[in-house]
């Protein structure tokens, strides 16, 4: 097929192009349907194009990991450099919802200083800036030693974390064809997923609350440490990628009109200039809350709901890895602590403990009955006394629980945290059983977030920006209630938490699509920017009211209670335009 008919090159792009030009994906079977009248999405795509989709989709990516691996990490972090203060710890809550809030303070901040930056000096130059900015912070994070140290460091990667978006966005916007556009913003926020997924895996990887998981670390700190190698992706950004020819026409013609019209480009007054762009400003930030705001501000507690429904889950069979030594311990009776536990457990499982000759593993009856028999005195009764546990040495956490008198369901965790600690490396531990589902779990959230952006993207695409708009939101609403409201066995975070990460992640891939489509050229990285992370600021405290609405009521019904502000983002669809099958637009 003749270069001129697979392809559309712009007069900058033409040289780098031309080294592509066998590679391009233009078809001729797949340009046209059956009247030979209308063109398919790929008419003009060529192979710098889908490297261009690629690069931004892999920025955004590892910005999105970034964000995963905090989620699962802060709680674990904070733990760690809060120290021995007892009332420190038992504030966590408050900690994190202090330290996500800080980093949503620096997306915000970094979103709106990138977007005007990246009309000013180009949408590449801008990407390389806050991907350095958002890994070098990323490794730094793993080097806190106080709460606020940490905090400090998140704010300054959400300003990497902020400005990649708007400006790879825009990036894809001005360089792919017109008819490719959705479908690239599209797939560019559905790809985010991945690394989303990637956060969780290596997350299950390599366990947050390990104490010394590598030459000495936190497993916690490894995985901040990890959040350093995206900064890699500058190699193929400076070698590949050149600026949009929209973007340098409008500099040029800019320019042209000397210095005083040359600062109009990026300025964010004239986005409320001009209604239309008024319009879609207000718009743009109404929808832009909602999902923020639900995401942030209750979505990304998943994992906190999964330790608060699985921190009191009973002792299984398969938790006893070395089963032998368990049931020898007991019939030794070597201790005050085993002492207490052989006078609670029933008679007939100490008979089948005491005869038991170690030349077998126990049998499956025997570990039935012990199990069943810890889990009764672990649910009965206080197990603490200092006079039981003088030969241990606990933990920093279980010493917390124990000055604090905990109560209530915080008791059951803290008695079958005794009991493990009574019986090191032949007990599986609670909390490692709680970090594997919350990596299982928000890995499965992220899958369905992947579907969920697809689906977006497709609808968007086919049928209409406000309708996908209107359905995510009305699915958004109803799936946080209900996984909230419901969640209480790890069985179902498996199953739950992807149907709220489907609902809530489709929305931004709807932030993608439209918010480019709403800007001029001259405006278009500060309208993206303005919109996608000033509502950042008005999300900061969400985080916030959330950890202090968990200190004073359950973390079920705070997350009821704020999912009502998806109902704002249906509202201000009866303003938004629908832009589905027209050109970028222009002043």
């Amino acid at each position: 097929m003749p270069l001129d008919r697979c392809c559309i090159v712009p007069e900058n792009q033409k040289n780098r192009d031309l080294l592509f030009a066998h590679g391009k994906l233009g078809l001729e079977d797949g340009f046209v349907n059956q009247t030979n009248q209308k063109l398919n999405v790929f008419e003009g795509v060529t192979l710098y194009h889908w490297i261009i989709v690629i690069i931004a989709s892999c920025g955004w990516l590892f910005d999105c990991m970034d964000q995963r691996l905090f989620v699962l990490a802060r709680e674990s972090a904070l733990r760690e450099v809060l120290g021995s203060d007892a009332a420190a710890q038992l504030a966590i809550k408050k900690y994190i919802g202090w330290a996500t809030g800080s980093m949503i303070f620096g997306w915000a901040t970094g979103g709106i200083v990138f977007g005007m930056m990246s009309d000013k000096i180009g949408r590449v130059k801008t990407m390389i800036c806050t991907l350095l900015v958002y890994s070098g912070f990323t490794g730094l994070s793993g080097c806190a030693t106080s709460w606020l140290d940490f905090t400090i460091y998140r704010f300054l990667v959400g300003l990497g974390v902020g400005g990649m978006f708007g400006a790879a966005t825009t990036l894809v916007a001005e360089s792919v064809p017109s008819g490719f556009r959705s479908m690239a913003l599209g797939s560019l926020q559905t790809l985010s997923a991945i690394g989303n997924m990637m956060g969780s895996w290596i997350a299950y990887t390599v366990p947050p609350s390990a104490e010394q998981f590598f030459l000495g670390f936190s497993g916690w700190r490894v995985l901040f440490f990890v959040g350093i190698v995206p900064a890699l992706l500058v190699i193929p950004i400076v070698g590949i990628l050149s600026e949009p020819e929209a973007w340098k026409r409008k500099k040029a013609e800019m320019a042209q009109g000397g210095a005083a019209v040359l600062k109009q480009l990026g300025s964010p007054v004239d986005l409320f200039k001009e209604p239309r762009w008024r319009r879609n400003t207000i718009v743009g930030l109404l929808l832009g809350v909602s999902g923020m705001i639900g995401l942030w501000g209750i979505g990304f507690f998943s994992p906190e709901l999964i330790t608060m429904a699985l921190m009191d889950a009973p002792i299984r069979v398969e938790d006893l890895t070395d089963a032998k030594a368990v049931v020898e311990k007991i019939k030794a009776n070597s201790d005050p602590f085993v002492q207490f536990l052989r006078g609670r457990l029933p008679q007939d499982t100490l008979a089948m403990v005491d005869a038991y000759d170690g030349s077998t593993d126990p049998s499956e009856e025997l570990k039935e009955r012990l199990v069943s028999g810890l889990n009764a005195i672990i649910e009965g009764e206080p197990v603490y006394s200092p006079e039981r546990f003088s030969h241990l040495e606990l933990s920093k956490p279980i010493q917390t629980r124990i000055e604090q008198n905990p109560e209530g369901d915080s008791l059951i965790h803290l008695n079958r945290l005794l009991v493990e600690s009574e019986f090191p490396g032949a007990m599986a531990g609670v909390q490692g059983y709680i970090d594997s589902v919350r990596a299982k779990g928000t890995l499965l959230q992220d899958a369905g977030s992947f579907l969920g952006m697809f689906a977006f993207t497709l609808l968007a695409t086919y049928i209409g920006r406000r309708i996908a708009f209107l359905g995510s939101f009305i699915l958004c609403l109803l799936s946080t209630i209900f996984v909230f409201y419901s969640l209480d066995t790890a069985t179902q975070a498996y199953w739950m938490l992807p149907l709220m990460g489907f609902a809530q992640l489709a929305v931004f891939g709807g932030y993608s699509i439209y918010f480019p489509e709403l800007f001029p050229t001259r405006l278009r990285g500060t309208g993206v920017g303005f919109c996608y992370n000033t509502v950042r600021y008005l999300a900061v405290p969400a985080p916030i009211a959330f950890g202090y609405l968990s200190t004073v009521m359950s973390i079920r019904t705070a997350a009821v209670i704020m999912s009502f502000i998806y109902v704002l983002g249906m509202i201000a669809l009866i303003w938004a335009p629908e832009t589905k099958g027209q050109e970028l637009p222009e002043d």
